[in-house]
């Protein structure tokens, strides 16, 4: 089996959530944070045929690059990555003990969703810029008048600077809200993504450009 461009950029996106990932038989994989704040999943196009575990996802990666256009053979307690054009090369892999390693342990049923907005990437780009720029970690997507937007600030500091940007004005709108996130938790793969909020302080970002989707917790500062 060799691994798709796009199967990789999973796996990379997925080590920013967790180190540990465990890859069931078949064509989707998920991660969970040890924290529980954020969980991952996604469909990818190749079909695994048994249980991986990894213990440190980017050494896997690291695996990868080592060989040139790697191929990966799946034995009962490891796999092989072999490849190479000129000189045959080939790295022998055992698989982690999945007891030892921070995996999902149910899927999460999204409850009644409050509210929906579409985020693009340029947006999330920006609200990414402007939190690096102010140095705050806080990202509020609040509903006023009819209007939703994104506001970076410092949940702490009342007068600290903040960053505003507006992502929609639908007059279906019409409660006042604040949806509260830490934007370190936004660990998405590129893309244009529509967004349900829960007042059960959960949301469900799902990719519109590709099959990936997260849960992501909301903070406690969250009101509807």
């Amino acid at each position: 089996m060799q691994l798709s461009n796009d199967t990789v950029e999973v796996l990379k996106n997925f080590s920013t959530i967790n180190p540990n990932l465990v890859i069931e038989p078949g064509q989707k994989i998920q991660t969970i944070s040890e924290s529980k704040t954020v969980m991952a999943k996604a469909e990818i196009v190749e079909d695994f045929p048994n249980q991986v575990g990894i213990y440190d996802l980017n050494e896997f990666l690291s695996v990868l690059n080592l060989i040139e256009s790697p191929s990966l053979d799946f034995k009962d307690k490891y796999l092989t990555v072999s490849g190479g054009s000129n000189i045959a090369q080939q790295v022998q892999y055992f698989y982690s003990n999945t007891e030892i390693l921070t995996t999902p342990q149910k899927d999460i049923n999204m409850p009644e969703v409050d509210v929906g907005v579409t985020l693009s990437e340029d947006m999330l780009a920006k609200l990414k810029q402007a939190s690096s720029v102010l140095g705050h970690s806080d990202l509020s997507l609040t509903g006023n008048d009819g209007s939703v937007e994104a506001i970076i600030f410092d949940v702490k500091d009342s007068t600290s600077n903040t960053f505003t940007l507006n992502i929609q004005s639908d007059n279906n709108i019409t409660s006042d809200f604040n949806f509260d996130f830490n934007i370190g938790n936004l660990k998405l793969i590129p893309g244009d993504y529509f967004v349900s909020l829960s007042s059960k302080k959960i949301s469900h970002w799902q990719n519109l450009n590709f099959p990936v989707e997260y849960f992501v917790a909301l903070e406690q500062s969250t009101s509807f």
